[in-house]
């Protein structure tokens, strides 16, 4: 994110999450062509985000792509559910096992499926997706390297607004409760008003950071299952 067009891509992304599911598969869009551009050395590797057909379809893929890839571990956990309603305990909790291991599978595989259908055109995910663990395993060491720095960048896009938010929260309280200046209605006016707007630079924040770690995470990925050399002709 050191780059100029990297931030702006990061600020429009976020502008672009205002519109909320549209926003968000403009984002995943937007991945998909920072890893094409990284995998083929085409500059700049982070281009100008703007609203365009092909940005958002490619968004919709790889929205089909994590929602087909998690639907087998949900739908066995709502089966799991259904069969503990029954009380049929054994089958409930075999269930779910199952779940939890599909689960876990689609989240370790699903960004080298992602990746490589950008990249490569390769549609592995959605033919064979259990294949993909073979060239996860070539550059394993690679791979759980992008996964740490990927989750990392996911836990303080989370973890950052929240604690920002508890913090003002518990200010605000606290300020409340021990001046007795503010219990009047119009103190506590301006009250609600600073607590409206904490909360919408909080959630700027969120969006900025959710953003940056999306792009972290495609970067990182391209990076541990490419080398982060250009595999074709560069495009300047």
């Amino acid at each position: 994110m050191s780059s100029p067009q990297a931030r702006a891509g990061v600020l429009r992304g976020a502008l672009a999450l205002l519109t909320l599911l549209p926003g968000w598969v403009l984002n995943l869009g937007y991945r998909w062509d920072v890893a094409t551009r990284l995998y083929l050395g085409t500059v700049p590797t982070f281009p100008p985000l703007r609203w365009s057909r092909r940005v958002v379809r490619q968004g919709l893929v790889v929205w089909g792509v994590i929602a087909i890839s998690l639907s087998p571990g949900a739908v066995l956990a709502l089966l799991g559910g259904g069969a503990r309603l029954a009380r049929a305990q054994a089958l409930a909790q075999g269930l779910w096992l199952l779940a939890g291991l599909l689960l876990l599978a689609a989240f370790l595989l699903v960004p080298a499926g992602m990746t490589r259908l950008g990249c490569q055109g390769d549609r592995t995910v959605f033919t064979a997706p259990w294949r993909l663990w073979r060239p996860v395993r070539l550059r394993l060491g690679a791979y759980l390297y992008a996964w740490c720095i990927a989750g990392s960048a996911i836990a303080v896009s989370l973890a950052v607004p929240a604690v920002l938010g508890a913090a003002g929260w518990l200010s605000l309280w606290t300020w409340v409760h021990t001046v007795p200046a503010l219990r009047p209605p119009p103190a506590l006016h301006s009250i609600t008003v600073l607590e409206g707007l904490a909360f919408l630079l909080n959630t700027v924040l969120f969006f900025v950071l959710s953003v940056w770690a999306w792009q972290v995470a495609g970067y990182a990925f391209t990076v541990a299952l490419y080398g982060g050399y250009p595999q074709g002709k560069p495009v300047d």
